[in-house]
């Protein structure tokens, strides 16, 4: 059974992190933190976009498990294993983890002026800008315009419920160097090939994903995620089979959420 010991911070940097009494705990099989997992590829974005201005979107590192850093309450930090849920949950809360409290960005209307970044790789928070249509010829007619009217809204923040919460169980089998994937995905040939050729660096005819009843996802299980990530890789490393599912509550903090758009439009019109 797998547990993940995740982040009470938005936004900490991880100074140290002692697993020696959760290794030494009744039933544990292993303990794995963002060290073990540094020569293997992140999760990476499913759409990649250019800006206005021809440059690739800034795609940030998405580590396995949190390495330097906690970017959100609930980014995975730790990985035990263990012969029971019980075992597993209760040696995750031995493990010491030195916090940085660091300023936490949490409203995307504000982010590019908050002085803080998440992500190195965009200082300013922003991903990308992107735009369409004919921007001179807007900008004319918006000008001209004898009225013009400007709503701004937002669009909430969701976390998603499916009926069941997410869950996976991974094996590794030595006689071939292969791996079976049994997860709660909606998608699993996209599963397969992010994991296999983007994040592992696996065949994909070694790895066979199989998905049986979802149990209600809404878009929510599309993605490949780093809970069944790391327990595929963990398999061959202990040579057992691993299973986990998520608590309710754990899911709505490791679950993909959606929304929260802060949106401005305008609308010229003539007299």
């Amino acid at each position: 059974y797998a547990y993940f010991l995740r982040s009470p911070y938005a936004h900490a940097r991880i100074k140290s992190i002692d697993t020696q009494a959760a290794a030494a705990a009744e039933g544990v099989l292993g303990v794995y933190t963002g060290e073990h997992f540094r020569a293997v590829g992140g999760l990476p974005c499913g759409w990649l976009i250019h800006s206005l201005d021809g440059t690739p979107m800034k795609e940030p590192k998405h580590p396995i498990l949190a390495d330097g850093k906690a970017r959100y309450v609930g980014d995975q930090v730790a990985l035990v294993v263990a012969e029971s849920y019980a075992q597993a949950k209760a040696a995750a809360q031995l493990i010491e983890v030195d916090y940085e409290d660091l300023t936490p960005v949490v409203d995307t209307a504000a982010a590019k002026d908050a002085g803080t970044a998440v992500h190195d790789e965009a200082p300013d928070n922003v991903c990308y800008t992107w735009g369409i249509g004919d921007k001179a010829a807007v900008d004319a007619a918006m000008d001209g315009a004898a009225h013009i009217t400007r709503l701004e809204f937002r669009n909430n923040r969701l976390i998603p419920n499916a009926i069941e919460p997410r869950a996976a169980n991974a094996s590794y089998n030595p006689a071939d160097d292969s791996y079976t994937l049994y997860v709660a995905n909606q998608n699993p040939h996209v599963e397969r090939l992010l994991m296999c050729a983007f994040v592992l660096g696996i065949p994909e005819h070694k790895v066979r994903v199989v998905a049986p009843d979802v149990g209600g996802g809404f878009g929510s299980k599309i993605f490949l995620y780093a809970e069944e990530t790391a327990l595929t890789w963990a398999s061959k490393q202990l040579g057992r089979p691993i299973k986990w599912t998520a608590e309710r509550s754990e899911s709505f903090l490791s679950d993909a959420h959606g929304r929260d758009h802060a949106t401005v439009a305008e609308l010229g019109l003539d007299a």
